[in-house]
């Protein structure tokens, strides 16, 4: 009997290894059909294909929005945020709950209030984000608009002087060529407005079908001085609710359900399987009790949460870091374009002087040398609202901007 038990034995290892062992049918690739080489052509029978004569029309009514507004509003509206603060698990069930209820239900407000102000963090850079974004776009589509009438103006009168017999010497295609370039501009700039308006309304818990558009109120700005580098650093150990939410579960002896569900965040495959069977479970659970000690499942997520906390406050430190110099590099790019619009202002000055002599080149010099400049205060705008969109990454690296 015992001889029939080691071979039936060996025989179910057997059937198992060769079943797990064996592959899948794998159904047989699709097939597509052969074609000759065409050709690549868009279709645009259906599409307006008469060019603008003028700008796209702004609206004249906004509703009013500065950077402060918009990051309280973003930290009011982060999703599931208030859901982690009042969440069930936060309050005992009864006045007479056991000293170790009270622990956990303490535990539980630090945890999910931490996770709950990281959303907060992460959904104010967001929405400010966008908001600088916004800034940028519409300080765009007014250069762009301006850059449109200066070309405008030019070609009528380009347009003029051929009809009584001039010769085209101000290049009437060019200017054409450019103002149709100029108009794709205008089109894409008004349509990311209307893009970036929608998701701030998102983010900041505003009426979607409100048709009155968002104004960006702040005044773009570049600060004097580079952020001290130790000094951001030892706030973001000290303050981002990431690395508090860690060091209140890789504090604690008994962690429980929320050092499981944290660890199985970072990745579901860390977290130790619970015994299939329930009477073993709450054996090991009662006995670890009657201890008063964590059983070794309790110490190994403990042990894991400590090591995610040093890898994150690592991290950390290599964030904000890396934000710093990127805002000093967009500080440095803003001086750069700077220094060319100061050129191209001079430039503008000496073609009006020239144009005041009666040179006979003078207008369309000038006209060039205002469409370079409009184009580089884009330019310069556009680097401020980086260097603005840099500082707010590194006060979300901080993690001071649910702080604020």
């Amino acid at each position: 009997m015992v001889r029939f038990g080691i071979l039936l034995g060996i025989g179910l290892i057997a059937g198992c290894c060769s079943t797990s062992l064996t592959q899948p049918a794998r159904p047989a690739p699709a097939q597509l059909p052969t074609t000759t080489r065409g050709t690549v052509e868009p279709d645009i029978t259906a599409a307006n294909l008469t060019p603008s004569q003028s700008p796209p029309t702004r609206p004249t009514q906004y509703r009013r929005l500065t950077a402060a507004e918009c990051r309280t509003l973003a930290v009011r509206n982060a999703p599931l945020a208030d859901d982690l603060d009042s969440h069930p698990d936060n309050q005992t069930s009864h006045a007479h709950a056991t000293k170790k209820k009270v622990e956990q239900a303490h535990q539980s407000r630090l945890v999910r209030g931490y996770a709950a102000d990281e959303m907060r963090n992460q959904a104010a850079g967001d929405a400010l984000e966008l908001y600088y974004k916004l800034a940028a776009a519409e300080g765009q589509f007014d250069l762009t608009a301006s850059a449109h009438g200066i070309l405008r103006t030019q070609l009528a009168t380009a347009e003029k002087a051929i009809k009584l017999g001039a010769m085209d010497r101000a290049d009437v295609e060019r200017i054409r060529r450019q103002l149709l370039e100029i108009e794709s501009q205008l089109a894409k700039l008004e349509a990311g407005i209307a893009v970036i308006n929608a998701g701030l309304s998102g983010h900041l818990g505003l009426d979607p079908a409100d048709p009155t558009p968002i104004w960006p109120a702040d005044t773009l700005r570049v600060l004097a001085d580079d952020p001290d580098t130790d000094a951001a650093v030892q706030t973001a150990l000290r303050y981002r609710p990431d690395l508090n939410l860690l060091r209140v579960l890789a504090s604690s002896e008994s962690g429980g359900e929320l050092a499981k569900a944290v660890v199985s965040g970072i990745n579901p495959l860390l977290a130790t399987q619970d015994p299939s069977n329930p009477l073993v479970a709450q054996f090991v659970a009662l006995m670890a009790v009657i201890k008063k000690e964590p059983t070794k499942s309790e110490q190994k997520l403990q042990h894991q949460v400590a090591g995610a906390l040093v890898t994150r406050e690592r991290q950390a430190d290599a964030e904000v870091r890396a934000a710093i110099a990127m805002v000093r590099g967009n500080r440095l790019s803003v001086a750069a374009r700077a220094a060319e619009v100061r050129n191209l202002h001079g430039r503008v000055a000496e073609a009006e002087k020239r144009l005041a002599a009666g040179v006979a080149t003078a207008e369309a010099e000038l006209t060039l040398a205002r469409i370079d400049l409009l184009k580089a205060r884009g330019e310069l705008l556009q680097a401020v609202a980086e260097f603005e969109m840099s500082a707010v990454k590194l006060r979300k690296a901080m993690g001071v901007l649910v702080r604020e």
